[in-house]
C-alpha cells in the first residue's frame, strides 16, 4: 500500500493559491456584466410600464365612450361629450404609472351628429410616457388610443 500524504499536501497547497487567484477573475467578469445586466433589467421595466400605459389608456377610452353611448332622453351632446371625458379621466388618474410627475392625458371626445340614437361618439386619449432610463434619455413616447361606439 503506497501513500501519498507528501502528494495531498502539495495539491491543497496549488489548489488554495488557483482558487484565490480566481476570485478576483469573477469580480471582474461580475463588474463587466452587471451595467449591461442592469440596462437589460430597466429596459425591460421602461417597456413593460409603456405597454401597460397603452391597455390602461385602451380601457379608459373605452369606459369614456362606453359612458358617453348610454342614451337617455333630453340629453345634450355637451352633456355626453362632458360625461364620456370625466370617465376616461378617472380611469387614467387611477391607473396610469410613470416616472415622471404630472402624466395626465388629453382626451378629445367628439359626436358625428345631433347625439341622438344612433349617432356615433369617438373617444381619443393620448399620453406622454416618459421611462426609466439611467444612461440614455430617448424623446418621450406618445401613447395613444381610441375608441368609437353607437350611441344606444
Amino acid at each position: 500500500m503506497t501513500t501519498r500524504r507528501g502528494h495531498n499536501k502539495l495539491l491543497r497547497a496549488l489548489n488554495a493559491q488557483h482558487t484565490q487567484s480566481w476570485k478576483g477573475s469573477v469580480l471582474v467578469e461580475f463588474a463587466v456584466i452587471l451595467p449591461v445586466f442592469l440596462l437589460i433589467l430597466l429596459g425591460t421595466v421602461s417597456f413593460s410600464l409603456a405597454l401597460y400605459n397603452k391597455t390602461v389608456l385602451t380601457m379608459a377610452t373605452r369606459e369614456g365612450a362606453r359612458a358617453g353611448a348610454v342614451y337617455t332622453d333630453n340629453q345634450t351632446n355637451a352633456n355626453i361629450i362632458s360625461s364620456a371625458t370625466a370617465a376616461t379621466l378617472q380611469v387614467c388618474q387611477n391607473n396610469l404609472v410613470s416616472f415622471a410627475p404630472g402624466m395626465t392625458p388629453a382626451v378629445i371626445t367628439t359626436i358625428d351628429s345631433s347625439g341622438s340614437s344612433g349617432s356615433i361618439i369617438t373617444v381619443s386619449a393620448n399620453v406622454t410616457f416618459t421611462g426609466l432610463f439611467v444612461l440614455w434619455n430617448p424623446p418621450d413616447l406618445q401613447i395613444s388610443a381610441q375608441t368609437s361606439m353607437k350611441i344606444e
